[in-house]
């Protein structure tokens, strides 16, 4: 679960899809609709990089 006390560099290798502004977040960064990244990261796990090489074969 995301600390949101502590602050500084966010985690940009992982997908929360449980934060509703990380899905928004990866969403946009990958340009698909939300439910898609959903899908993707239900299919490959947290990481984005996979979430990344998953979507790029499947979409």
């Amino acid at each position: 679960m995301d600390d949101k006390s502590k602050t500084g560099k966010a985690d940009d290798s992982q997908i929360n899809i449980n934060e509703s502004y990380e899905v928004q977040y990866w969403s946009e960064k990958f340009n698909v609709p939300q439910e898609v990244l959903k899908d993707a990261v239900r299919a490959t796990g947290t990481n984005a990089e996979q979430v990344k090489e998953y979507l790029a074969e499947n979409n």
